[in-house]
């Protein structure tokens, strides 16, 4: 949830008594008015009237007051903030390895891109909760923190996860793809630290290297993972629109996601198209809990340059009115 908060402040607010100097200018007007006002009296000549000098006189005045605000540099302050669990996180984990771009066909969804599309439905069936995004092949790194901006999370899933977007640390013979490089997640703060509940989802076709014993002990416990395969029968990879020979879906790859399952300590891993069961085994990880609110964004804009601008209007008519 973001709420906007807007104020006004000066950067240089002691610039303001710039509006004093319009004293000199008044002082040479009341001065020269009463020596024209002397010289016509000697020589009996009409003058105007003092009510004709009071444009004159606002002109100045505005004219020093809008200098005098430009210099004390105003600032609109915009300040979101926004309310979001302090107890839990989550981290959506996208297998990014070349087997991700395999589809039921050309110019059908990929893995991916199913993958994408599931991971924002379930950030917002969440929203309460802090969303991070990471990306894996033999290595996982962040795209994005964790946060409840709805907006940014989309914003990244859409347009910073990719296939090989990083590529591999190092060239492979065969899969790319180790669940090792989960324990990163764990071990190089992802979370923030002082976060009791943990929560992974895993979008991944499962198609993957053997994993270290270190994998167990690592994770266990830490954290509560939930592995979404995605993956579907006969699917290949499409390039140019003819398949890649070099490339055959693993029939055995759910097998062995839920092998990873069960080793991590949740009973098995889900099959895409099972959008219930995924929502709720996440939401049983983290609960419900209250939310704390604090400053997400903060943002000022300058104002100096519009009464800058303003000082055309009474500069314009006190030159006007010289030369009239």
């Amino acid at each position: 949830m973001l709420d906007a908060l807007l104020g006004v402040s000066f950067l240089t607010p002691l610039d303001g008594l710039f509006v004093l100097a319009a004293a000199l200018p008044l002082g040479a007007l009341f001065l020269t008015e009463r020596r024209a006002a002397r010289v016509r009296r000697l020589l009996t000549i009409v003058g105007h009237r003092r009510r004709a000098v009071v444009p004159v006189v606002a002109a100045l005045v505005t004219l020093s007051a809008l200098v005098a605000v430009a210099a004390a540099q105003p600032v609109v302050v915009r300040e979101q903030l926004m309310s979001e669990r302090a107890d839990a996180q989550a981290f959506v984990l996208f297998d990014t390895s070349l087997s991700m771009r395999a589809s039921a066909g050309p110019g059908k969804p990929s893995r991916l891109q199913r993958a994408k599309r599931m991971a924002i439905r379930l950030q917002q069936s969440l929203s309460d909760v802090p969303f991070g995004i990471a990306s894996m092949t033999d290595r996982s790194l962040p795209n994005l923190m964790p946060t409840t901006d709805r907006a940014l999370f989309d914003r990244t899933v859409r347009q910073s996860v990719a296939v090989d977007q990083p590529p591999p640390s190092q060239l492979y013979k065969g899969r790319a793809t180790t669940f090792d490089a989960l324990i990163p997640l764990v071990e190089s703060h992802f979370y923030t630290e002082g976060v009791q509940r943990r929560l992974l989802i895993v979008y991944t076709d499962g198609e993957s290297a053997k994993i270290s014993p270190l994998f167990k002990l690592t994770l266990q416990r830490r954290l509560t993972p939930v592995f979404v395969h995605v993956w579907e029968p006969g699917e290949r990879i499409y390039n140019k629109g003819k398949a890649d020979p070099h490339y055959v879906s693993d029939p055995t790859s759910m097998a062995a996601l839920n092998d990873i399952a069960r080793i991590t300590g949740v009973p098995r891993a889900f099959p895409e198209g099972d959008t219930g069961a995924i929502v709720r085994a996440a939401r049983a990880a983290v609960g419900r809990a209250g939310t704390r609110t604090h400053v997400a964004a903060y943002a000022r804009i300058a104002l100096a340059p519009w009464f800058v601008l303003g000082c055309i209007v009474p500069l314009a008519f006190l030159l006007w009115r010289r030369n009239a």
